[in-house]
């Protein structure tokens, strides 16, 4: 589950990769920066891996570099 203090982040990330279209990805890095949050790719990933497995969000859109 999402900590507290990050919740607004990682919505924000969400939010990021909810808009990748099919067939195309962005890095960890690109949605941290898309997000208003460069500097922040790790996170991106603590988000994306606390997501259930039921989820709908394109995760597999996020790719390291």
């Amino acid at each position: 589950m999402m900590p507290g203090r990050s919740q607004n982040r990682w919505r924000s990330f969400y939010a990021v990769v909810a808009s990748i279209p099919e067939g195309r990805v962005a890095t960890y890095g690109q949605v941290a920066a898309l997000a208003g949050l460069a500097g922040y790719a790790r996170q991106v990933g603590f988000a994306l891996a606390a997501l259930p497995e039921e989820t709908d969000l394109p995760w597999q859109r996020v790719i390291n570099a």
